[in-house]
């Protein structure tokens, strides 16, 4: 028999009250250790190549004290020398292209004056005409602008053909005793220069002798 007053509990595992087993933990680090933590890799940097080569001898030769600074000078003074030359040579060759752009449809204005001129000699009107007086002096005023712009007229009656002065647009059979192989025989428009500068070809016809 039980004694009375006394109550004897007898556990009972039931579904709810089974413990579930705790989930693993990571190890703990041991005492007085520091944990590894990953440090990050840089990317790899590739060499510049902006920097030139010839900088960097520069440089290097300067910390070293190699340098020869009195070298250095004389290399950038004499680039300097080049650079000014070319700058020069092209200065000059866009005024001569300047010049030769304006002088040009001056030359017409010329040729129609010497065709007035021309004209008005064989119609006989030109003793006494105060207009071919007045266009001779202005023909006379064109002719010493194109000197002071040392311009000059290029010979071709007479003289051999010459591809770089005369403008060949006709050829003819010339004459036995003919001691050139190509003579300019007649100017049909004249041709001017400047210095050794071509402005515009003489315009000719050509005799061709046989042989």
């Amino acid at each position: 028999m039980v004694p009375s007053g006394k109550v004897f509990r007898i556990p009972v595992k039931t579904a709810s009250s089974a413990k579930t087993p705790a989930p693993e933990s990571a190890p703990e680090p041991a005492t007085g250790a520091t944990p590894d933590i990953a440090e990050p890799v840089p990317a790899p940097v590739e060499p510049s190549t902006r920097v030139e080569e010839p900088v960097r001898d520069v440089v290097r030769e300067a910390q070293t004290g190699d340098i020869d600074w009195q070298a250095v000078a004389l290399h950038l003074q004499a680039d300097a020398q080049a650079y000014r030359q070319r700058q020069a040579l092209r200065d000059a060759q866009r005024l001569a292209e300047e010049r030769e752009r304006l002088l040009l449809p001056f030359l017409e204005v010329v040729d129609n004056l010497e065709l007035t001129l021309e004209a008005a000699k064989q119609a006989g009107t030109a003793t006494d005409d105060h207009l071919y007086q007045a266009l001779t002096v202005t023909y006379g005023g064109m002719r010493n602008l194109l000197a002071r712009e040392g311009v000059s007229v290029i010979e071709a009656v007479g003289a051999p053909f010459d591809p770089a002065l005369h403008e060949a647009v006709a050829l003819i059979p010339g004459t036995a005793d003919q001691q050139v192989e190509s003579l300019v025989i007649e100017e049909l428009r004249r041709g001017y220069c400047q210095g050794d500068r071509v402005l515009r070809p003489a315009r000719v016809i050509v005799a061709q002798s046989a042989a």
